[in-house]
């Protein structure tokens, strides 16, 4: 990128920010990090040892001159209000996932930041890896109409009744709880290749043991509009792994681990099993790109500088949170739920 770096503040400062985003934006030549807004001191501290000048005043974070973006990772709950007015202030925004917890806090971020006429991303890493970045070109070229989609995925850090304390977990109140906080990755991947909205949800959620605070293992089944299906699996686990795949009208596919396998029909099976077509298997391996989040920096800087907002906007979400809204009462209440038009 030929352009000069778009500057960006930090607004909160949590482990999570800066191991896993922070420290790879450093390394991104399309963004320059030039502050810190955190709440409590001892955060600050972190940041300023990492080599970042801090304040525990937002108003003088967003007064920084030639501040263009920022970047926001405090729990859940909190980013609407950061969200907005970081936009009154004029600034593009990158905004962790889940982007917010209610339908009116989803609202009033996409009005905010579309009055203002910024840039805005929710961070939904996988798009941006090269397992889904070869499994979707696949898919374009070979699958036809998709019928049925799967992912299962486990998170590396253990349950509750193992004694695993994930704060998502732990804070139900600021994460909005398993399904908010983590299975929106699982709901935006199947909104992209699926296209469309969801119209039905049948929403399963459990824990380890009775003392955790929030769910720990959730399991829905969604009917899209185009009549495609998709089951969808999320947890934490001490055993980490992911399992996506699709079945179409002209092929098959699965990721699993970092093999990707295609699978498109053959000639008839005629001597085997009449009427029946045989499989053409094709394997394709796999980089470990994890979050690739610098590619993530790197595409929201392009956006900036091109003034184009084609990523994941905070308007594309709001209908995968009307989803997960009825994920909630379908768990609740133990039935199918339609999802809100």
């Amino acid at each position: 990128m030929d352009a000069k770096p778009v500057t960006m503040g930090v607004i909160g400062y949590g482990h999570f920010l800066r191991t896993n985003f922070v420290l790879h934006l450093k390394e991104c030549e399309a963004i320059r990090i030039v502050g810190v807004y955190n709440r409590g001191e001892e955060r600050r501290k972190q940041a300023e040892q990492d080599g970042f000048w801090a304040t525990g005043d937002l108003d003088e974070l967003l007064a920084i001159p030639d501040l263009e973006s920022v970047l926001i990772g405090t729990s859940n709950a909190a980013h609407r209000e950061q969200a907005v007015r970081a936009a009154a202030a004029g600034k593009h925004v990158l905004c962790e996932k889940p982007l917010a917890l209610t339908m009116d806090d989803m609202d009033a971020m996409v009005e905010a930041v579309e009055t203002a006429g910024v840039i805005n991303h929710v961070n939904h890493p996988s798009p941006y890896t090269d397992g889904f970045i070869k499994f979707r070109a696949l898919c374009e070229a070979h699958a036809g109409r998709i019928l049925h989609f799967w992912k299962r995925s486990t998170r590396a850090y253990g349950t509750w009744a193992q004694g695993a304390r994930h704060t998502a977990v732990a804070n139900p109140e600021d994460s909005g709880g398993w399904t908010f906080h983590h299975f929106c990755h699982q709901l935006n991947d199947a909104f992209i290749l699926l296209g469309g909205r969801a119209v039905r949800v049948y929403h399963v959620e459990q824990k380890s043991c009775d003392e955790a605070p929030s769910e720990e293992f959730v399991n829905s089944l969604v009917t899209f509009d185009s009549g495609a299906t998709a089951f969808l699996s999320d947890s934490t686990s001490v055993g980490p792994f992911t399992d996506m795949g699709l079945q179409g009208t002209g092929a098959d596919l699965r990721l699993l681990n970092r093999e990707l396998t295609l699978v498109k029909p053959g000639p008839e099976d005629s001597y085997d099993r009449p009427g029946n077509r045989k499989g053409v298997i094709e394997t394709f391996a796999v980089e470990d790109t994890g979050k690739n989040l610098v590619e993530v920096g790197r595409r929201f800087a392009q956006a900036v500088r091109g003034g184009k907002n084609d990523l994941i906007s905070f308007r594309s979400v709001r209908d995968q949170y009307k989803t997960l809204v009825a994920m909630r009462e379908s768990a609740r209440t133990g039935r199918a739920v339609d999802v809100a038009p």
